[in-house]
């Protein structure tokens, strides 16, 4: 309990206190004269001067009263554990630094960080995947998120969920982010990687934050293993091709696919008209020099979309000697991180389809 600050004051002066009030006689303030006339003891002659002396006293007096006020004021320890001393804990105490405890409930809502989340914590630890994630066409993940919960990236969801940890990207409905930090949940927004290597440090970075840096660097270690591999043997092995994919889209050089593309001993023609990201390559810029290879993309059984038809159409199906065509699946496209492992398998595959093809026309012009 709080101390009266008339006590406080008599305990700083170490005055007599009675029923926790200050006697007037005991108070050396500019105030006495006039408080000594009131209670009729003497007259104004009696004041004392002001000095330095008082000064100095009253300061001291204010400052013990304020420290006593504030420690009084706090709450009582008694009932709580003592506090034990530096010297009293153990050396490694001391010495070890803390660190806090990984995140036990995460929520992704970016189909690309599902796929990499997946494969760094234990599934337990996953509160939620974004819907994408159970999407065939867009996902490598499918199955397995099929087996986890998903949002829909509203507030409601993700709130409801009481996340440690919320991995979102620039593509994550805002409103949500917003909704976020305003009750307080801790989320991370990540960018979308436009490099091998940008992705290889978002990768290490979101393994940080989960606290899986092994699992991590592993993933590191396969995923360049998988580059190695990739590397065509000899110079004579490389192929010409492009990326084909619904809606025409193709992929420059400054991409992610495009790097794989390079990695692989695919030189993409994309660069000869101009496109560095992914862009629309036009149909008739693709037949009128079509490369050795075409990567086109996977389409839906019924194709109803003219997007979907155009990686079909009938200008292309009549170059089928002349171009090798084989499908890069678009969940290939959307993503890197871990999915760069499986990019590159089918780039090697393909790269090795389009040599036996250059192989066997070469037998056929010899005859």
């Amino acid at each position: 309990m709080a101390l009266p600050f008339g006590r406080v004051l008599a305990l700083a002066a170490g005055r007599q206190v009675h029923d926790g009030r200050l006697p007037v006689d005991s108070i050396d303030t500019p105030a006495r004269p006039r408080l000594i006339a009131t209670h009729g003891q003497a007259s104004l002659t009696e004041a004392r001067p002001i000095s330095r002396q008082f000064h100095r006293r009253r300061s001291l007096m204010l400052r013990f009263a304020a420290i006593a006020c504030i420690v009084t004021s706090m709450p009582s320890f008694a009932a709580s554990e003592p506090v034990t001393l530096a010297h009293q804990l153990p050396p490694q105490a001391l010495t070890e630094p803390t660190h806090p405890a990984p995140p036990q409930r995460i929520v992704s809502m970016n189909l690309c960080v599902d796929a990499i989340l997946v494969e760094l914590v234990d599934h337990s630890r996953i509160a939620g995947l974004s819907h994408y994630s159970r999407d065939p066409l867009r996902s490598t993940i499918a199955p397995i998120a099929r087996q986890l919960p998903i949002t829909y990236e509203t507030a409601e969801e993700v709130v409801a969920l009481q996340p440690d940890l919320v991995l979102a990207s620039r593509h994550s409905a805002i409103a949500t982010r917003n909704a976020l930090g305003r009750v307080g949940i801790r989320f991370e927004l990540l960018d979308v990687p436009s490099s091998i290597q940008g992705s290889i440090e978002q990768l290490r970075h979101i393994a940080k934050l989960v606290g899986a840096e092994e699992r991590g660097e592993a993933m590191v270690e396969r995923i360049e293993h998988a580059m190695t591999r990739a590397r065509p043997m000899k110079t004579d092995q490389l192929v010409t091709g492009a990326v084909y994919q619904p809606g025409g889209l193709s992929a420059g050089a400054a991409t992610v696919t495009g790097e794989l593309m390079q990695i692989a001993g695919i030189e993409n023609i994309a660069a000869r008209y101009g496109i560095d990201s992914y862009r629309p390559l036009s149909l008739e810029m693709l037949i009128s020099d079509p490369p050795e290879l075409l990567l086109v993309g996977d389409t839906s059984a019924s194709a109803l979309l003219r997007s979907e038809k155009m990686v079909r159409h009938r200008a292309l199906q009549a170059l089928q000697g002349h171009m090798t065509q084989t499908v890069l699946p678009s969940r290939l496209i959307y993503c890197d991180g871990p999915v760069m492992i499986e990019t590159l398998a089918v780039l090697v595959a393909a790269r090795e389809q389009a040599l036996a093809a250059r192989a066997e026309g070469a037998k056929e012009k010899a005859r």
